[in-house]
């Protein structure tokens, strides 16, 4: 199944109800969620306590992107939220299985991030392990930036490297709706699009849910 994630990050938040009422009633089911702590990158945004106040107004499932220095510190906090999906960046940490055992033990969705600068094979000995990978295609916590057109590259090599596990493949970064389309080819099921979705919303919602079929 295809999924078209809408990301927070690109939402109103004054009329983020409203806006994610729109988008469910269209069937979208997830919302992605940046978490930002001014560390690992230079934005902060969306800690523990708006998480959890988000996760009360909407109707849709939350994907919490952890962009955070030390998650092993914060997974406990993120976890008390609510979410239902949850992932670790393996930049940021060296104890990732832990975080990641952490997160399955509560029976959530555990994923992991990869930047566009990481080996895509360093992912080989978690892959037992998670529920998800997240590749960028972009540098995380920087907006306004293009998809870079390595990843389509790297989605192929992940969709490889997975084999016959049921592991699904996440896409985040500058992805429009055609964008969107290559990357579904190559092998990813969950696209997350920002600023293409949001800036027009109306004008976009029917063409981005065709890609889910």
């Amino acid at each position: 199944m295809k999924q078209i994630l809408p990301s927070l990050f690109a939402a109103d938040l004054m009329n983020l109800k409203e806006e994610c009422d729109v988008l469910y009633e269209e069937g979208f089911q997830v919302l992605h969620v940046d978490m930002m702590d001014g560390n690992f990158v230079p934005h902060i945004a969306f800690g523990p306590e708006q998480i959890k106040n988000i996760k009360k107004q909407v109707k849709m499932k939350l994907d919490v992107h952890m962009m955070v220095s030390a998650p092993e510190h914060k997974i406990a906090s993120v976890l008390e939220t609510g979410v239902e999906m949850i992932s670790v960046h393996y930049e940021a940490t060296p104890h990732v299985r832990y975080v990641i055992d952490q997160i399955k033990q509560h029976g959530r969705k555990a994923g992991v991030v990869i930047n566009p600068g990481t080996d895509t094979s360093l992912l080989k000995p978690l892959l037992n392990t998670i529920d998800y990978i997240l590749i960028m295609s972009i540098n995380p916590g920087r907006p306004n930036q293009a998809f870079i057109e390595e990843t389509i590259d790297r989605i192929k090599e992940v969709k490889e490297m997975i084999g016959n596990r049921t592991i699904q493949i996440e896409v985040d970064g500058g992805i429009d709706e055609h964008i969107a389309s290559k990357c579904i080819e190559a092998g990813a099921s969950m696209i997350v699009i920002g600023s293409y979705l949001f800036a027009d919303n109306k004008a976009h919602l029917k063409d981005l849910k065709m890609l889910e079929q």
